[in-house]
C-alpha cells in the first residue's frame, strides 16, 4: 500500500502485509515504513495504544513512549516530510509471526471502529487545527513522565494520543474534540498530582 492509511483497517493491513513479508524478525523501521513515512495518525495511534497495554507498567516505558510521541508531533507540528525517529528505537525488533498474529485478531475491533468514524469537521484534522492537534499531543506527552508515579494513570494520557491518531487517521474531527475533552482530563489528574 503506497498512500498513507485513512482506516484502522488499512494501518492494520500494512502492519499484516510487513510482517507476513519479514523473515523472522521485523523493525520498527519497516513497521513505520510499511505504514507510510507520514502517517503522523496511525504513529500516535499505535504509540497511545501501546502505552495502555501491560508493557507500561514496566517503569520507563510509559516515559519512552511519552517521548516517542513528542518527536511525532513536533516533527508534524514543523509539517515534516518524514517521521524521523531515533535509531535505537527504529531498530526495535519483534517476531514478524507473532506481530501478524496480532494483527490480524486486531482487524474486527478495526472495522468496529471504521464504521464509527467518517471524515467530518476536517477543520480539526487539516491546517491550522491539525499544528493544535499536533501541539496537545506534544503537551499530553510531555505530562506523561510526572503521572508515572501514581499507578494506572498513564492510561489516561495514552488513551488521548489513541484517540488523537484514530482522529487523525480517519479525518474524523468529531474524534479529535472527544479526544481533546479526556486531554484536557490528563491536564487536570497532573494538576490534581502536583497539588495534592
Amino acid at each position: 500500500m503506497t498512500e498513507t492509511p485513512r482506516s484502522l483497517d488499512e494501518v492494520v493491513l500494512c502492519v499484516c502485509e510487513a510482517a507476513s513479508a519479514a523473515e523472522g524478525k521485523i523493525t520498527l523501521e519497516e513497521v513505520r515504513d510499511a505504514i507510510g513515512g507520514r502517517a503522523y495518525g496511525p504513529l500516535l495511534f499505535m504509540a497511545g495504544l501501546i502505552t495502555m497495554t501491560p508493557v507500561s507498567a514496566v517503569p520507563g516505558v510509559p516515559s519512552v513512549l511519552a517521548l516517542t510521541v513528542v518527536l511525532i508531533a513536533g516533527q508534524m507540528l514543523v509539517g515534516s516530510d518524514q517521521v524521523w525517529l531515533p535509531r535505537w528505537l527504529l531498530g526495535l525488533k519483534v517476531k514478524g509471526v507473532n506481530l501478524e498474529k496480532g494483527a490480524r485478531k486486531a482487524r474486527r475491533p478495526a472495522q468496529f471502529l471504521d464504521r464509527l468514524v467518517r471524515p467530518r469537521l476536517l477543520a480539526m484534522t487539516e491546517g491550522p487545527g491539525r499544528k493544535g492537534v499536533a501541539l496537545i499531543c506534544m503537551l499530553v506527552g510531555l505530562l506523561t513522565p510526572p503521572l508515572e508515579l501514581i499507578p494506572f494513570s498513564t492510561a489516561i494520557p495514552a488513551a488521548t494520543i489513541t484517540v488523537f491518531g484514530l482522529g487523525l487517521t480517519a479525518r474524523d474531527g468529531a474524534v479529535v474534540l472527544v479526544a481533546l475533552s479526556v486531554g484536557l482530563a490528563a491536564i487536570g489528574l497532573v494538576a490534581w498530582a502536583m497539588l495534592g
